[in-house]
């Protein structure tokens, strides 16, 4: 189920995409002053956007399954596949939240892996929204976190997360529909 994106939205996204991400690039890969990605569990990463370079790097450190949050990108796919790393694609544009059902998704997709042992890389373009929104909810679902705790296990993990990730509205859901499946068992 795809949510509707408004059209100006997508062209605010379109239209900042570059900017942004030289700007990300600038800060995270040549003045460093900033991770391109972070762990926030043994087996999770959470992160920037990977560029082809990066396929091989992640597989070294152990990645073999990536949640892509980017509408705009589709990752370096041929390079996946040739390390058997497994992508889940749930385009969101930028700016914006993923949909609950999108969330949930990913979020079983993220621990499917990591109960076999596998680790996970959860990106956006810069590692701080979208991502950040799948994270959080598979922190709130399997280690058992507030929405609030999983806000500050986030930014001390990654500082330059959105600070308000646990107030976006898909949040509260995640939350609300966890509590629903709760009382019914």
């Amino acid at each position: 189920m795809k949510t509707h994106t408004p059209w100006t939205s997508r062209l605010y996204a379109r239209a900042v995409f570059y900017p942004t991400l030289l700007w990300n690039s600038l800060l995270g890969r040549w003045l460093k002053v900033r991770n391109w990605w972070d762990p926030i569990d043994p087996l999770v990463l959470l992160g920037g956007y990977p560029f082809a370079s990066d396929a091989q790097r992640l597989y070294d450190i152990g990645v073999r399954a990536v949640v892509n949050t980017c509408e705009e990108y589709c990752g370096p796919l041929t390079h996946y596949k040739r390390l058997g790393i497994e992508q889940f694609h749930m385009p969101t544009t930028d700016f914006t939240h993923p949909s609950l059902h999108d969330v949930t998704a990913a979020v079983e997709f993220v621990q499917d892996h990591v109960s076999r042992g596998e680790m996970v890389y959860i990106h956006c373009k810069a590692g701080r929204a979208r991502s950040a929104t799948v994270a959080m909810c598979w922190l709130i679902k399997y280690r058992g976190r507030t929405a609030k705790d999983a806000q500050a296990h986030l930014l001390a993990a990654r500082p330059h997360v959105n600070p308000h990730v646990d107030q976006r509205p898909v949040v509260q859901q995640f939350v609300d529909q966890l509590a629903k499946s709760s009382a019914t068992h």
